[in-house]
C-alpha cells in the first residue's frame, strides 16, 4: 500500500511537471504608449490630445519618412530602392481620456512604429523588436515643440519644421535657417 501511494505522488509530480513544460508562449504585444507635448522649454509636459499611430512590419535601418506629408499620410520610402509602403500593418486605437492614449497591436519580430503628433507637427519613429511572453508594454514618449530633430529612448522624434533666426552678412535682419 506504501509502495502504491509513493508511486501515486511520483506519477502525479511527473504530470504536473510535464504541464509546466507545455506553457503556451505569447507571440504579441499591445504596445501603450502616453505621448506628452511641450511648447516652450520652461512649460509643462501635458498629454497629447492630437496623435496617430501606426506600425510597419520593416526594419528602420532600410525604411525611414521622407516627409512631413508621408508621416500624416502613413506612407515610409526604402531608403535603398526609393519603394513607398502606405499601408501599415497596424493602425493604433487612440483615446486621449486613457492615461496612455494610444496601443498599438504588434506581432512581428521586427517593426517600425511611429507616432504623429499634428498638434505639435512632430513625428516620431522607432525599430521595435517584440518580446517574447509579454502581452503589454507601457511606454512614453515627450516631444517637444521648441527642441530641433533628436534622440529620445529609442526615439527619433523629428521636427521638420525647426528653424533659427541668424543675421544676415550685415546682422540687420534676422533669417530663417532650416536645419
Amino acid at each position: 500500500m506504501k509502495k502504491l501511494v509513493i508511486n501515486s505522488a511520483l506519477l502525479l509530480v511527473a504530470v504536473l511537471g510535464l504541464h509546466g513544460c507545455f506553457k503556451s508562449t505569447v507571440g504579441y504585444t499591445y504596445f501603450n504608449l502616453a505621448v506628452y507635448d511641450q511648447m516652450e522649454s520652461e512649460d509643462q509636459f501635458k498629454p497629447s490630445t492630437d496623435i496617430d499611430t501606426y506600425a510597419f512590419w520593416v526594419d528602420t535601418t532600410d525604411w525611414y519618412i521622407a516627409s512631413w506629408e508621408d508621416a500624416v499620410s502613413r506612407r515610409i520610402t526604402n531608403k535603398t530602392t526609393g519603394e513607398v509602403l502606405a499601408d501599415p500593418a497596424s493602425i493604433g486605437e487612440f483615446n486621449s481620456s486613457d492615461r496612455y492614449q494610444s496601443s498599438l497591436f504588434v506581432n512581428k519580430p521586427i517593426s517600425m512604429l511611429v507616432v504623429v503628433n499634428n498638434a505639435l507637427q512632430r513625428y516620431a519613429y522607432r525599430k521595435y523588436e517584440l518580446p517574447e511572453n509579454l502581452s503589454e508594454v507601457f511606454a512614453k514618449l515627450y516631444m517637444a515643440a521648441w527642441r530641433p530633430t533628436h534622440t529620445s529612448s529609442g526615439w527619433t522624434v523629428v521636427n521638420p519644421f525647426y528653424t533659427t533666426t541668424q543675421p544676415d552678412d550685415e546682422g540687420s535682419e534676422d533669417n530663417p535657417v532650416t536645419e
